[in-house]
């Protein structure tokens, strides 16, 4: 008697875990279909994201170079102004 119960213990514990797996079943499908979804969108984002960065890092880099060019061209200003200024004292004193 113990054997047929212990025989017919792993078939029915089967047969349990294969009906409630079947009742679970909308439910283990809709997760997965949420987890997609949720991934989905996770990667949209991620892309999103990088487009963006990308684009600050393009204007970062254009704002740098405009003001590395206005400093430039300040700084050539300066010397011009500085040496024309050091000519004219010069040619006052000399007179």
């Amino acid at each position: 008697m113990e054997k047929q119960e212990l025989n017919s213990s792993p078939s029915s514990f089967l047969e349990v875990f294969l009906s409630k797996l079947k009742e679970q079943s909308f439910t283990i499908v809709l997760m997965l279909g949420v987890i997609y979804f949720q991934n989905k969108m996770f990667r949209e984002r991620i892309s999103r994201h990088e487009t963006i960065e990308a684009k600050q890092e393009l204007l970062i880099e254009k704002i740098n170079q405009e003001q590395k060019s206005q400093s430039y061209e300040r700084e050539k200003y300066l010397i011009e102004q500085k040496d024309f200024y050091i000519q004219r004292i010069l040619e006052l004193k000399n007179k």
